[in-house]
């Protein structure tokens, strides 16, 4: 096996494939991409066995052949190399890898393709495109929202729904992403023109989130979903995505959303972050919480830290709409990061009363919400 290829190219597909690596993995060949030649190009594929990557790349192929090799360090070295620079990739007599780049030299080990997984590939035929740029926003402003709890396996990842305006036509229609933990509920809804003609619902799990991230842009370069029963594939020019689907059922998060709130409140939501930046420096994971009390006009922030004895304050002013008085707790970290992901100038808060949950939302991006659990203080 002998190739010759830019080491630009070489990295910008690697880049692409080596992060979906365990690279931990007790066997050693799951530790590693698989590099199969074709014709003119180099297949480059990674596995956890939960998620799978493949992408190739153009390449002069001398021999033919296929090898794997440890992703991180193929990674690493091509990372390295000077930018412009061309790479010759040969596997000797010894099935040892060689790299060679100008004056630099790489002997790596290899496993055999042979014991590399063979990778999935969905056969449904229910498919849609969207934009890149779009499914990223959707999926950067939910997938923090998403459970760290194991045992809660239907919220370890985020909801994908699709539905078309009118069942049956197909065409035009409305992509939902959510993702909740119990504690906050995140919910992002958009038009996209070009869906079948069935509604469908399925459950993203978390890495594959992470790597379809990844995979996408902000721009408008279209990607195609495939969907069958058991897997999500996501195809973005020469690269394929494909992950097993997380089974059940997801839990009806339309029910979390309040309905009731006789109080309206809208802030700046840059000087808003910026507060709730500053009096977070003193929690720590026992002591997350923020208290809120509005009244008079001004809106006070309140965090301490028991163990340390500290404690930090700030105000600013507001106009609560439908109330006078109105004192709440909220986790810090979930509030920042549900303004961090904001884009609007002002961010409004819907509220009932201390104990039922708020809901935020932007004045101009009316799909998208925002739940947050109010908090003991």
């Amino acid at each position: 096996m002998e190739l010759h290829l830019s080491r630009d190219i070489f990295l910008k597909s690697l880049s692409r494939v080596h992060s979906v690596v365990d690279a931990r993995h007790i066997k050693v060949h799951l530790r590693n991409l698989l590099l199969q030649t074709q014709a003119d190009h180099l297949r480059i594929e990674g596995t956890n066995l939960e998620v799978s990557v493949r992408t190739r790349c153009a390449a002069e192929i001398v021999e033919g052949g296929a090898i794997t090799v440890n992703a991180r360090t193929l990674y690493d070295i091509v990372n390295e190399l000077p930018i412009g620079s061309n790479v010759v990739l040969r596997v000797d007599s010894r099935d040892r890898l060689r790299l060679t780049s100008g004056r630099a030299k790489f002997e790596l080990a290899t496993v055999s393709a042979d014991q590399f997984p063979e990778i999935a590939q969905s056969v449904g035929d229910y498919r849609f495109t969207v934009a890149a740029g779009l499914l990223a926003e959707m999926l950067n402003k939910t997938h923090f929202a998403m459970s760290d709890d194991e045992t809660r396996f239907v919220l370890n990842g985020v909801l994908l729904q699709v539905a078309p305006d009118s069942e049956g036509a197909g065409g035009s229609g409305k992509l939902r992403v959510v993702a909740t933990d119990s504690h906050r509920l995140a919910a992002i809804e958009r038009e996209v023109d070009s869906l079948p003609s069935e509604e469908r619902e399925v459950i993203i799990p978390k890495k594959a989130v992470h790597e379809i991230r990844r995979l996408l842009d902000e721009d408008d370069q279209e990607v195609e979903v495939v969907l069958d029963d058991d897997h999500i594939q996501v195809l973005r020019g020469e690269v394929m995505l494909i992950a097993k689907l997380v089974e059940g059922r997801y839990p009806d998060y339309r029910q979390v959303i309040p309905r009731d709130h006789p109080m309206r409140l809208t802030v700046n939501r840059e000087e808003l972050l910026g507060i709730v930046r500053r009096v977070s420096v003193l929690l720590v994971e026992k002591t997350r919480g923020l208290r809120l009390e509005i009244a008079e006009g001004v809106m006070h922030f309140n965090t301490n830290n028991p163990d340390q004895q500290d404690e930090a304050e700030e105000e600013m002013q507001v106009t609560l709409e439908g109330g006078d008085v109105l004192m709440v707790g909220f986790n810090a970290r979930y509030l920042r990061e549900f303004l961090s992901v904001m884009e609007g100038d002002e961010v409004r808060f819907l509220l009932n009363n201390e104990e039922f949950p708020v809901l935020l939302t932007d004045p101009l991006q009316l799909g998208t919400r925002f739940v947050l659990m109010p908090m003991r203080v």
